[in-house]
């Protein structure tokens, strides 16, 4: 009895030393398990201050893991790295600038850069907005200084129409407006390419498909007048009308826009009489024909406009505060309209 009774024991304490022995076991992978399920998810979660980081273009799974962990973002470079490899992205991810914080997880992180969502900055710039005014909002927006911008103006782009004569702004015209994303760290130079680039792509067609008459540096530039002279989108047609008659009839163009270009600074109320005799080659009272350049940079309206100009027996126009448009044949319907608006406005 007291045999059976040892063994009974013996075999009793075995089997608890294998249950405790399972139990550490499964302990053990569970914590294993958690530890490396941690390296995973986000190192903060309530963190959402962002940090700029920058992936440079070549730089390794490995690297990029690396800086990570040392701005405090990721919990391991090396999970970081393995699971770009697990998911085939390491091959995969976009050099720019990212917006990250510890409250995202490296796979949230790896996605980002795998589809490229840098950090962008958003411009608008407006229709009729000449080079000087263009250059003020990138800077205003941290793309570029002054002294960038000025270094480059002076050289044209690849592609860019040869300079006319007295031309002052060599880019006046073909920096297409629209609205922009610039990645952040946008360069003065990436981002004049990319404006460039847009009007090739948007304007060019126009121009090729219009067959108009006129060369391409004399299409813009019409069109640039057009666009400073037009209050109402509806008379772009007709402006452009009034200007080709006048052209084909050698008559002076006499448009106030490119008068006040030719002063190059803001004038408050109507032009005087001194204002018209500003000597310059855009001053159209003083000189027959197109300017020499562009004196702003159109939109599409404008640029159709000129590509398409309506055909009417206009040869005066008259632009009211209100934004109608008055039009006449003669220089005598001119006056007539010319008192009718001293009178109402």
């Amino acid at each position: 009895m007291a045999g059976r009774r040892t063994e009974e024991g013996s075999s009793l304490r075995n089997r608890r030393l294998v249950w405790w022995a399972g139990t550490a076991l499964v302990g053990a992978v569970l914590f294993l398990a958690v530890r490396v399920w941690l390296l995973f998810q986000p190192l903060q979660p309530s963190t959402h201050h962002p940090t700029y980081v920058k992936v440079v273009p070549g730089q390794s799974a490995a690297q990029i893991g690396s800086m990570l962990y040392s701005k405090h973002l990721i919990r391991s470079a090396l999970a970081f790295h393995v699971l770009s490899d697990i998911n085939g992205q390491s091959r995969a991810l976009q050099s720019g600038v990212y917006r990250l914080t510890p409250a995202e997880s490296p796979g949230y992180m790896l996605a980002m850069m795998e589809r490229g969502e840098v950090v962008t900055i958003r411009v608008s710039i407006p229709e009729g907005f000449t080079v000087k005014e263009v250059v003020q909002r990138l800077v205003s927006h941290h793309i570029g200084s002054e002294a960038a911008f000025r270094s480059l103006l002076g050289h044209l782009l690849p592609g860019m129409p040869p300079a006319q004569k007295g031309v002052r702004d060599l880019y006046e015209g073909y920096l297409f407006p629209a609205t922009y994303r610039f990645p952040y760290g946008t360069s003065a130079k990436a981002a004049l390419v990319t404006m460039w680039q847009t009007f090739k792509s948007r304007a060019l067609p126009l121009y090729r498909q219009s067959h108009s008459s006129l060369s391409l540096v004399q299409w813009v530039t019409m069109a640039s007048i057009i666009q400073q002279e037009d209050k109402n989108p509806q008379d772009a047609t007709k402006i452009s009308g009034v200007f080709n008659n006048r052209l084909r009839s050698n008559m002076s163009l006499q448009s106030d826009a490119t008068v006040r270009y030719a002063i190059g600074h803001a004038l408050a109320g109507p032009l005087t009489l001194a204002d018209l005799q500003v000597n310059s080659p855009y001053n159209t009272y003083a000189h027959k024909g197109l300017p020499p350049g562009p004196i702003s940079n159109p939109g599409m309206l404008a640029l159709k406009a000129a590509a398409t100009p309506a055909r009417v027996s206009y040869l005066y126009f008259i632009a009211l505060p209100n934004g109608h448009t008055l039009f006449a044949t003669t220089y005598a319907q001119q006056l007539a309209n010319i008192r009718y608006a001293n009178k109402h406005f």
